[in-house]
């Protein structure tokens, strides 16, 4: 039988894998709808998917719940989603991805020890220098830098998606489908509400291949929010997040097999990098 740091390693790399699928299917989908719309979409068809299986799951109540946890956990990781999509509106895709990772890396490494107590070794600092060297190939991002407020935003972005790992952990018992459902809604309705500020309440006619798109779109968001509980509730956050950034290497990888994106040389040695990086994270001491 699988043990819980096992378990919680896979949900993480499965959750890199499902982010990397993501990304080309928001390219499709950017033909006919806005990031806002994007978002909006992608939380609303995984809570109508949460509700689906609650019926025939019929899932338990939450039980006893610290409700200012519940609060900000609901909360922090749609706002966080909403930032990176200010990060990618006001500065280039590279540097957004690229503010993101390196204030979630490094934020889960000090909230991790300040928060949670969790341990910081030479084979942590190891990997998460190989991930941020992995960066700078991805992005090129001395390549035109600016501190602009897109480079803030994602910034921001990463933070917050450290502090949802805090409450995702925090919330550790409690029904998780339950817990998927008040997050989804609730990034949701603040989708709705940044698409009724920006005029872009309604969205487009769309066709039949780019519904069934959507759908698969809305599931991989639902899965991916249920794996990053099962994840985070079971391996440190610092790990965790270096797990979930194996998205460097599969985005460029889905790219390519999707859309032919050639992979460049520095993809290709940044790639190399996540691999021995999360390796050596997960190597038997």
């Amino acid at each position: 039988m699988m043990n819980t740091k096992s378990s919680g390693v896979i949900s993480l790399l499965l959750v890199g894998i499902f982010f990397g699928i993501s990304g080309p299917i928001a390219k499709y989908l950017s033909a006919w709808i806005n990031p806002y719309q994007a978002v909006a979409l992608r939380f609303g068809i995984a809570f109508l998917f949460t509700l689906i299986i609650s019926i025939f799951k019929k899932s338990k109540s939450l039980g006893e719940v610290n409700k200012k946890d519940l609060l900000f956990f609901s909360i922090v990781f749609p706002v966080s989603v909403i930032f990176f999509t200010l990060a990618v509106f006001n500065t280039k895709v590279s540097l957004a991805i690229f503010s993101f990772y390196i204030a979630n890396l490094l934020s889960s490494f000090a909230f991790g020890k300040l928060f949670l107590n969790e341990k910081v070794n030479q084979t942590k600092l190891i990997s998460l220098t190989l991930i941020i060297i992995a960066l700078t190939f991805f992005t090129n991002v001395f390549n035109g830098f600016s501190l602009d407020k897109g480079f803030i935003f994602g910034l921001i972005s990463g933070v917050l998606q450290t502090v949802t790992s805090i409450f995702q952990k925090k919330l550790n018992g409690l029904d998780r489908l339950n817990l998927v459902k008040i997050q989804t809604l609730t990034g949701l309705i603040f989708a709705i509400i940044f698409m009724g500020v920006t005029g872009t309440l309604w969205l487009p006619a769309l066709t039949i291949q780019a519904m069934v798109v959507s759908l698969v779109y809305g599931l991989l968001f639902l899965i991916i929010s249920y794996l990053l509980l099962v994840g985070f509730q079971k391996t440190d956050i610092n790990i965790g997040s270096m797990l979930v950034s194996t998205e460097l290497f599969f985005g460029p990888l889905f790219a390519y097999l999707m859309f032919k994106e050639s992979l460049t040389t520095p993809e290709i040695i940044g790639s190399i990098l996540v691999i021995i990086a999360v390796i050596n994270i997960n190597r038997k001491k």
